[in-house]
């Protein structure tokens, strides 16, 4: 493992086992796999200058926060998934989403998430095979789903049985269930693998796998 890998695999190991985890954090660690330099610093401003914006709005209507920030993101600031692009790897690099407004689902939704908790508004990540979405429990047992990567369009339950079918399977209710971090940090990189391995980029792919690998918590403690 090079250097500048194993200072990666440190930042990430450090982002997970935040309490709470910090996906933000997750996510700028996993970035620096990217040729492009970027500030930390700046991107993490820039979140919270869009959380800021949420918590004004949500402060006019208090019941609705969500409604708040999928306005802001989606709306306002048109963030949205990258179709003609889907592949790319700075759609999975965090400074370049944040900064193009483009990026794939499991980007768009960390950014939801980040944005969200820093506003009061607590969503979580859903794994659905093949597309991430972010839930959101409204003060009661009901869940409300909602599609980052479709510019925060609200999904019915028939709108995710039909995605996960076109994915190959069948809905299950732990597809519901909140994606731990370490879930998310391996999609993440998982992403990228493919991607690099697609374009024969066999020394970044070798350093997603590393990554992958030295993060893995073992079944045990991801149950």
């Amino acid at each position: 493992m090079s250097v500048e890998t194993a200072a990666i695999r440190t930042a990430l190991q450090r982002a997970l086992v935040a309490e709470p985890a910090r996906l933000d954090l997750v996510a700028l660690a996993i970035a620096r796999l990217d040729d492009e330099p970027f500030d930390d610093d700046e991107v993490l401003a820039t979140l919270e200058d869009w959380a800021d914006s949420v918590r004004e709005a949500s402060m006019r209507e208090p019941d609705g926060a969500v409604d708040a920030l999928t306005s802001m993101l989606g709306g306002k600031l048109g963030l949205r998934g990258d179709e003609d692009q889907y592949d790319d790897p700075e759609n999975s690099f965090l400074p370049r989403v944040v900064e193009r407004r483009l990026g794939l689902p499991i980007l768009l939704s960390i950014v939801y998430i980040e944005v969200g908790r820093r506003a009061g508004v607590p969503l979580f990540g859903l794994a659905l095979p093949g597309h991430f979405v972010v839930g959101h429990h409204p003060g009661n047992e009901s869940l409300l789903v909602i599609d980052p990567f479709a510019g925060g369009a609200v999904l019915s339950l028939d709108d995710i049985e039909a995605r996960v079918v076109r994915a190959g399977a069948a809905l299950a209710p732990e597809m519901l269930s909140p994606a731990s971090a370490y879930t998310i940090a391996t999609r993440m990189l998982r992403n990228l693998l493919g991607s690099y391995q697609r374009r024969s980029l066999w020394d970044k792919a070798r350093a997603a796998a590393m990554l992958m690998q030295a993060i893995d918590p073992g079944e045990d403690e991801l149950n």
